[in-house]
């Protein structure tokens, strides 16, 4: 009997644990069957790299038709290479699962059958060529990690994938261009431009993947109507008034423009040769634009605007091509609105370089800084530090440039969004009695059909070529492309991508201000946090002794 007490507690304590282990492999069973029907992820990173933006999930949510996506992937692929292929699988993962069933993800190993070879080669999707560390010797390794992309008879793809950064944005904008109608923009020649022929052949890829474009002269011939946004790279020779009318004809259709005006340029000196270190001298650039911006709220200054706020630019020195800081390279911290939905053309743009830039200034309508209707903003603007030199300017990188008493900040860009006043009206014909006079199909109304989308800058370098090609040594200057591709998707109205465009990882480098910091958080690592751990143990050590005495501490 006196065993009896014992055999229920041990029943007791097998039957609790018996049901604690039901209950834990119900509790598993469970959630797995949740996880298979409710889609979900916790993703802590800033730009919530790691899962889809709304836009991507909006592209996949309104498929007309079943679309499909073939990924074609190396089952033996190296380790620089197998977290890209995780990360492409999870991605497309999440496209299915937002796509309500009109997505289908399916993934293959070519490389295992000869049939699946022949169909990534014949979508375009090619072998990885890649240098890796096999039994202590590197070799040459072919792999294949890309996409093919199928929908409604047509094939396109991703032929290489070699990093995860910027993959959402390759798949969205893949899947809007093959599924939606392309928008158009025309850049105007005719006038010394840049356009995505010269000039901007940066972006002419970018504008491939989601636009339609080409090239129109206002001055010639009308600007067609499937055109819905027009760029005015930097026209280095005047629009005559034909050219202005168009453009304004243009606008009052409701449609957007982007105006890249310099107000001086630099050349060198009128009947002399191009010789390397030679001074460049800055003129008067007459664009023939300021009589039309004007009439719409802008002024470009026949200025340069140097700020000691700058950056390192392309310059001559003893007949080399280098690098080096001038107020002539004018750097600049975007003015992003408290809202960045308000005004998505900044996303992922946070500070630029201007080269060469001129002031705009606030005239007319807008001459307050207050439209009587719409919105304006200051987009970029130069330091306290800045000054404005105009006339004949002779710059040279090894001359310093006296600063003036017209000091900044001074505006460099502006956007605005909302209806504009014509800068030509269509007189209105004198009424006749008794007589109705049917309307002018021809005439330009006095005002814009709907709100429109205008951007104004005081210079044309810092998207051009000539500066975005520094990037690779200064990646800053990626923004001014960055910055004139937003504003094209912003004029055109279709900025959905625009914060998918700019979704990357965010560095969160430790910032010292002395060395003896440095050395104080580098010892501390070293030593700091294995004292602290063994501390730890002895308390708890000392903790549960004196527990086990049965004493106070």
């Amino acid at each position: 009997m006196a065993n009896e007490p014992s055999e229920v507690k041990k029943r007791v304590s097998a039957s609790n644990a018996l049901m604690y282990s039901v209950l834990v492999v119900g509790i598993v069973v469970v959630v797995n069957l949740l996880g298979t029907r409710v889609f979900g992820r916790l993703d802590l990173t800033e730009n919530k790299v790691y899962t889809l933006s709304p836009a991507s999930k909006d592209v996949v949510r309104n498929l007309a038709d079943y679309f499909t996506i073939k990924a074609y992937i190396s089952k033996d692929l190296p380790p620089e290479l197998a977290n890209v292929s995780r990360y492409v699988r999870d991605l497309l993962d999440e496209y299915r699962t937002y796509s309500k069933g009109k997505l289908r993800f399916e993934a293959a190993d070519p490389s295992a059958d000869k049939k699946v070879e022949d169909e990534a080669t014949a979508c375009k999707v090619q072998k990885l060529q890649i240098q890796v560390l096999r039994s202590q010797k590197f070799e040459v390794g072919a792999y294949y990690l890309g996409l093919c992309f199928q929908y409604a008879g047509q094939s396109e793809a991703i032929p290489e994938i070699t990093q995860s950064e910027g993959l959402e944005y390759q798949v969205s904008s893949q899947i809007k261009r093959m599924t939606q109608k392309k928008r158009k923009v025309a850049f105007t020649n005719g006038h010394s431009e840049l356009d995505l022929n010269q000039g901007f052949q940066a972006l002419k890829h970018a504008v491939a993947q989601e636009y339609d474009s080409t090239s129109v002269n206002p001055s010639q011939a009308p600007i067609p109507d499937d055109v819905d946004a027009l760029v005015v790279g930097g026209p280095k020779a005047a629009f005559d008034d034909k050219g202005r009318r168009e453009i304004d004809k243009f606008l009052m259709k409701g449609k957007g423009a982007i105006f890249l005006v310099d107000g001086m340029v630099m050349s060198t000196p009128r009947g002399s040769a191009e010789i390397p270190g030679m001074p460049k001298v800055g003129q008067a650039n007459d664009s023939g634009l300021n009589e039309l911006l004007s009439a719409y709220g802008f002024k470009v200054g026949d200025d340069f605007v140097l700020d000691r706020q700058n950056a390192p630019g392309p310059v001559d020195l003893g007949g080399r091509r280098m690098l080096a800081n001038a107020p002539v390279f004018v750097g600049v911290e975007v003015n992003e609105p408290k809202d960045p939905k308000e005004l998505t053309l900044l996303g992922g743009v946070k500070a630029l370089i201007f080269p060469y830039p001129s002031s705009v200034g606030l005239v007319g309508p807008l001459k307050d800084g207050k439209p009587a209707q719409g919105k304006l903003w200051t987009l970029a603007s130069s330091s306290p530090t800045s000054w404005k030199v105009s006339g004949f300017f002779f710059f040279s990188p090894n001359t310093k440039v006296e600063e003036t008493k017209e000091k900044g900040p001074f505006a460099l860009a502006y956007a605005f969004q909302g209806p504009l006043k014509s800068a030509f009206p269509s007189a209105a014909p004198a009424p006749a009695t008794g007589m109705s006079t049917p309307p002018d199909p021809n005439a330009t109304p006095s005002e814009s059909a709907k709100p429109v989308r205008v951007m104004v800058v005081g210079d044309s370098d810092f998207a051009s070529d000539e500066f975005v090609q520094i990037a690779r040594y200064l990646p800053i200057y990626q923004n001014g492309a960055q910055l004139l591709f937003n504003a094209i998707s912003w004029t055109l109205e279709d900025e959905a991508l625009t914060p998918v465009r700019a979704k990357m990882i965010t560095a969160r480098p430790i910032r010292m201000e002395s060395d003896q910091k440095v050395a104080l958080i580098k010892w501390g690592n070293i030593f700091g946090l294995p004292i602290a751990f063994c501390a730890l143990g002895i308390l708890r050590w000392r903790v549960r002794r004196v527990t086990r005495l049965g004493q106070k501490l």
